[in-house]
């Protein structure tokens, strides 16, 4: 029969428990289905008994007395049964998900990370750029990528991108990882909240347009050449060739064919491999860089321990903090190299077979035409390094190849 629950009353029926060697329970008058137990080791436990949704008898255990008073049990009884009655809430169930969640995570299954394994062997498998896209992923959401999907909310996402301390870094993250996340939410699949694909950039994609001046390449060039770091070697390699940062850090020794002088870049942005005529200039730099132990399939340019390159923001940093230059990107050496080769007078056609962009021209023309004009491009890659070498040694103008009549 149901009491008014007093903690006279509760340390007298722990004591007849104690005594008696048996548990005692007792209802509370005051707040129905709210009881509490007490055992012969001590222990008084509150708990909730009461029907759900369904009409089924449960029992859902609140918590320990006296660290829960009474005051605070029947609260909690209160609106524990509100919610069991009228939305269907079943704690028991939501603690062994929240453990087994807990448990896959441990695994690695179920998690923000499982997701892109999920989708880097499915959908991302057919981008040649999501390996390593997904490492700035991976930086910018790092405190995520253990945690049970299903506890990931679009605000944690959002927290992880505002704080990370390059806004252009954490914006190409969320650029990256939006379409994983539309793609683990589509119906059928639903590994992740719909919502979870709502994060925003921090800043917005701009187009780049700076070029390096004269005056910054004369101190920027000397200190690619001294430094013994192999992304200042990876960098001057890029504004030799006008190859994009992602081509010159997959380059591998089988790749380059010293003697003829070429570095075949085997699958590139446009999907087509291409053939990068090399300048004297570059074909020296690998050769001073190459081991003597070098092997086919080594990156070309590495760690010490054969890695691939991924400190390029803090390398860029050093080198401008070095040249006393700042504001420029790694894509940048590419604009001015192509800039370069327009100030000499370069044709157009040439500076985007140089390039390798997929239509010169037109994309109707690219279709007709299939040559890369090679020959010229070798002769406008061996002036810009010729050039290079000019302002570097702090020489006169180089003249243009086509002189106005």
């Amino acid at each position: 029969m149901p009491v008014r629950l007093t903690d006279t009353a509760i340390a007298k029926a722990a004591r007849e428990a104690a005594d008696l060697g048996v548990r005692r329970e007792m209802a509370d008058a005051q707040c129905p289905g709210l009881r509490i137990r007490c055992s012969p080791a001590g222990l008084r436990t509150w708990a909730l008994a009461c029907r759900d949704g369904a009409g089924r008898m449960r029992r859902f255990v609140l918590g320990q007395y006296p660290v829960l008073g009474i005051a605070e049990a029947r609260d909690e009884a209160r609106t524990l049964l509100h919610r069991v009655k009228q939305g269907g809430a079943d704690p028991v169930a939501d603690k062994r998900r929240v453990r087994a969640e807990a448990e896959a995570a441990k695994a690695g299954v179920g998690t923000l990370a499982a997701v892109l394994d999920a989708y880097g062997a499915k959908a991302g498998a057919n981008l040649k750029s999501w390996p390593a896209s997904r490492k700035r992923v991976e930086l910018v959401f790092a405190a995520l990528l253990r945690r049970p999907v299903a506890t990931v909310t679009v605000g944690d996402m959002q927290m992880a991108a505002d704080g990370y301390p390059s806004a252009m870094s954490a914006a190409f993250a969320v650029r990256t990882i939006r379409p994983a996340l539309r793609w683990a939410a589509a119906p059928g699949r639903g590994y992740v909240p719909a919502d979870l694909a709502s994060v925003r950039p921090p800043v917005g994609a701009t187009r780049r347009k700076r070029v390096l001046a004269r005056e910054e390449l004369a101190t920027i060039l000397p200190v690619l050449r001294a430094s013994t770091r192999p992304y200042a070697a990876a960098m001057l390699f890029m504004l030799m060739t006008l190859a994009r940062r992602e081509e010159v850090g997959r380059a591998r020794w089988r790749d380059v064919s010293l003697t003829g002088a070429t570095w075949t870049i085997p699958v590139t942005k446009n999907g087509e491999p291409h053939v990068v005529p090399l300048p004297r200039q570059a074909v020296a730099l690998l050769q001073a860089i190459r081991p003597a132990r070098a092997k086919p399939a080594d990156l070309i340019f590495c760690t010490a321990t054969g890695a691939a390159l991924l400190n390029w923001d803090r390398e860029t940093k050093a080198i401008q903090a070095a040249s006393g230059t700042d504001g420029w990107h790694r894509h940048d050496l590419r604009r001015t190299g192509a800039t370069m080769l327009g100030e000499m007078g370069e044709l157009p056609d040439i500076i985007e077979a140089a390039l390798n962009h997929v239509a010169i021209r037109s994309a109707l023309a690219a279709t007709y035409n299939r040559a890369r004009y090679r020959p010229a491009v070798a002769a406008a890659l061996q002036r810009l390094a010729d050039a290079l070498d000019g302002i570097a040694a702090g020489g006169a103008e180089i003249p243009p190849l086509h002189r106005p009549a």
